[in-house]
């Protein structure tokens, strides 16, 4: 009756101990010939372009780029609250045409407050030329806020 109450217990201890606790030496074996895991390669921060928008006007005022930059526009008002809308697609695009500039955060219309800086994200996919303007109506003057972008292959 001993005997098989022994085999008993000791054959529960065996089976209901966790793996992990069974072999000790086999696992610190594995996690030393494991090779370390490559860590993904990190990303290059965007190119920053201070641009100021001010007195109805945009400085810069023209923006070079070429297919695949990553660009952060830092935009500030230094007179009056503006705003900035950039389009996605080229001057001139076809109905069905792809946006050639694509945004971390798609806004219409960037508020601009005077002395507050903005941050617009952008990737260059595709060639062409692409329009900015204040979005912001505040009388005439907005209407020659404009500016350009230019993305070369």
């Amino acid at each position: 009756m001993r005997v098989t109450l022994f085999i008993a217990v000791a054959a529960v201890l065996v089976f209901a101990t966790p793996a992990y606790m069974r072999d000790s030496s086999r696992s610190t074996q594995d996690e030393q010939t494991k090779k370390p895991r490559a860590k993904p390669a990190s990303e290059a921060p965007p190119r920053v372009i201070a641009m100021t928008a001010k007195d109805f006007e945009f400085d810069p005022a023209e923006i070079h780029l070429k297919v695949g930059d990553k660009v952060r526009l830092q935009v500030i008002s230094s007179d009056r609250t503006h705003g900035i809308h950039i389009s996605a697609f080229p001057d001139g695009a076809k109905a069905n045409t792809p946006p050639g500039l694509a945004f971390i955060f798609g806004e219409d219309c960037w508020k601009l407050k005077k002395g507050e800086a903005v941050p617009v994200d952008i990737e260059a996919t595709e060639p062409g030329t692409y329009s900015f303007r204040c979005c912001k109506s505040c009388g005439t003057g907005p209407k020659q806020m404009t500016g350009r972008i230019y993305v070369e292959p």
